[in-house]
C-alpha cells in the first residue's frame, strides 16, 4: 500500500473543517495534495499540532510549526506519528511517499522500510514547480518522456563522487553535455553490470581505469575520436587486446604513446561532459532485462535522437551513430512492457531514498524494536489488531447494505465497546475517518477528534 504524508503549512482557512480544506489556502498543498492522490491509496497530514490526521478528519486551525520546537520536542512530537502510523499502515512492508521537509521527516524516515521523498534537495522555493513537473510525470503517457522524467529528478552524479552510491548492484544513466531531450537532458547510454556487487567497479571502469579494452564505453568513445580525425590507428584501436591471441599477434601494433594520450583525451571527455544517474536492482536477471528494456524503449521511439554535435555522430558503429546511444547491445530488443516501467519507477524512487537510509544496524534494530511495541500493544487490548477493527466496521457497513440501508450512522464508543477494546480509542476514531469515501460525513466531532462521541454517516449507495 502506497501512503503519502504531506505536511502541514502556515496558511490555513479561519474556521474549523476538514484537514484537506483547512490547508488548501496554500498552493504548495494543493500541489502537494493533488500529486498524492495520483499516486497513493492513502493520505495523511503531519500536523505540528494534532500529529497524524485523516485528509478528513475536522479540526480548528492554528499557529504552530516544528521549525519553532526544540530536538526533545520534534522527537516528542515524532513518536507520537509512528505510534499513529503503526495503528493504520505497515511501517516495514508499506510504501511512503513524504512531501515535506527535513525537520518532519528526520525522526520518521529510520522506521521506514520503503519511502520516498520527491521533494529531497529541493529549496522550499523549489517545491511548487517540482510538484507540478511530478503531476506532469504521473499524466504522462509516452514511455521515452516517463524515462527522462524520471531519470531527470535522481540526484546527479559525476565520476568523482562514485564512491558514494550505497549499493552494489543496480543500472545506471548517462547524459552528455549538449544533449536535449524536450527540454531536459537527454540519455545516451544505459548501462548495469553482469555478476553481483560489481556497480561500482564498473562506473570505475568506464571514468577512472585508463584501459578501453576493460569498458565498451571507453572503446566507443576512442573510435569516435580517430574517427573524426580519420586515424588509420583506428584498426589497431577496433583490436581487444585483453584477448591472448589477439595479443600475440597483433601487439607488436600497439602505440604505446598514442594509446597512453587517447586514453587521457577519453577520460578528460568522460569526466567534464558525462554525468549519470543510478538505482539499485539487487537481481542480475531482472537487471539485465530492464537494461534492454529501457535502452529498446528509447531507440524505436520516433523522436528520439541526438544533436547535430553528438560525438556519436562520428562513431564508426553504425548502431551507434543511428541511434543516439553509446550502445549496441539491446537496441532491437524487447520494449518495456507497462508493468516493467512501473517497476523502473519504483525502484528508482523508492530504492534510491529507502537504500540510503535504512542500511544501517540502527535502522534493523529499530525496527525490531517497533516490531515488539506493536504486539504489545495488540495483546493489552485483547489481541485486537487495526486490521481486527477494520474488518468489524466494514461487516457493520456491509450488513446496513444488505438490509436495503441508504446510509449507517456509526459512532466510535459504540465500536470500542462492542469489540471489547480498551485505551483504543485514538485507533477507532481514526480507522472510522480511513475508511470515508466521497458523500460521507462527519455528523460529531470534538477538537481532537478522538473521543467517544465521534460519529460518521457512511453512505452505501456507492459502496
Amino acid at each position: 500500500m502506497k501512503i503519502a504524508l504531506i505536511s502541514c503549512t502556515s496558511r490555513k482557512k479561519s474556521y474549523k473543517c476538514q484537514a484537506k480544506d483547512l490547508y488548501s489556502e496554500s498552493s504548495r498543498f494543493q500541489l502537494a495534495f493533488s500529486f498524492a492522490k495520483l499516486i497513493a491509496d492513502k493520505i495523511f497530514i503531519l500536523s505540528a499540532k494534532y500529529g497524524l490526521i485523516p485528509e478528513n478528519m475536522i479540526i480548528e486551525p492554528y499557529n504552530e510549526t516544528l521549525k519553532d520546537k526544540s530536538t526533545q520536542e520534534r522527537r516528542a512530537w515524532a513518536e507520537m506519528v509512528l505510534n499513529e502510523l503503526r495503528k493504520v499502515s505497515d511501517l516495514e512492508h508499506d510504501e511512503f511517499i513524504v512531501l515535506a521537509g527535513e525537520v518532519y521527516h528526520e525522526n520518521l524516515l529510520p522506521h521506514m522500510n520503503h519511502f520516498w521523498l520527491p521533494l529531497k534537495g529541493k529549496r522550499q522555493g523549489e517545491w511548487i514547480p517540482e510538484l507540478e513537473r511530478l503531476i506532469k510525470l504521473e499524466k504522462e503517457s509516452d514511455k521515452t518522456k516517463v524515462l527522462h522524467m524520471l531519470f531527470n529528478s535522481l540526484p546527479r552524479l559525476d565520476w568523482s563522487i562514485i564512491n558514494s552510491i550505497p549499493y552494489k548492484n543496480g543500472i545506471y544513466i548517462m547524459f552528455e553535455k549538449g544533449e536535449n531531450y524536450h527540454g531536459m537532458d537527454r540519455i545516451v547510454r544505459v548501462g548495469t553490470h553482469r555478476g553481483q556487487d560489481r556497480l561500482l567497479q564498473r562506473l570505475r571502469d568506464h571514468f577512472v581505469k585508463e584501459d578501453a579494452d576493460g569498458s565498451i564505453f571507453r572503446k566507443n568513445i576512442g573510435r569516435a575520436f580517430l574517427k573524426m580525425a580519420s586515424d588509420p590507428y583506428l584498426q589497431v584501436w577496433e583490436i581487444d587486446m585483453h584477448n591472448s591471441e589477439n595479443e600475440r599477434n597483433y601487439g607488436h601494433l600497439i602505440n604505446e604513446g598514442l594509446e597512453t594520450e587517447l586514453e587521457a583525451k577519453i577520460s578528460r571527455y568522460l569526466r567534464d561532459n558525462i554525468t549519470f544517474v543510478c538505482f539499485p536492482v539487487d537481481k542480475e536477471a531482472e537487471r539485465l532485462r530492464l537494461e534492454e528494456g529501457i535502452i529498446a524503449s528509447l531507440n524505436r521511439h520516433s523522436s528520439f535522437g541526438p544533436s547535430s554535435n553528438w560525438l556519436g555522430l562520428h562513431s564508426p558503429v553504425p548502431e551507434i551513430a543511428n541511434s543516439g546511444l553509446w550502445n549496441r547491445q539491446g537496441l532491437l530488443g524487447q520494449p518495456l512492457s507497462d508493468e516493467e516501467l512501473e517497476r523502473v519507477v519504483w525502484l528508482a524512487r523508492f530504492g534510491n531514498d529507502s537504500y540510503r537510509n535504512n542500511t544501517g544496524h540502527r535502522a534493523r534494530v529499530q525496527r525490531a524494536k517497533d516490531s515488539v511495541r506493536v504486539a504489545v500493544e495488540a495483546t493489552g487490548s485483547q489481541g485486537k489488531t487495526a486490521d481486527d477493527v477494520r474488518q468489524y466496521i466494514e461487516k457493520l457497513l456491509q450488513e446496513a447494505k444488505l438490509r436495503g440501508e441508504d446510509y449507517i450512522d456509526l459512532v466510535s464508543g459504540d465500536i470500542h465497546k462492542q469489540m471489547g477494546m480498551k485505551n483504543r480509542m485514538p485507533q477507532i476514531c481514526r480507522i472510522m475517518y480511513e475508511k470515508m469515501m466521497p458523500g460521507d460525513e462527519v455528523l460529531h466531532t470534538t477538537p481532537s477528534g478522538y473521543s467517544s462521541t465521534i460519529k460518521i454517516r457512511y453512505d452505501l449507495r456507492n459502496r
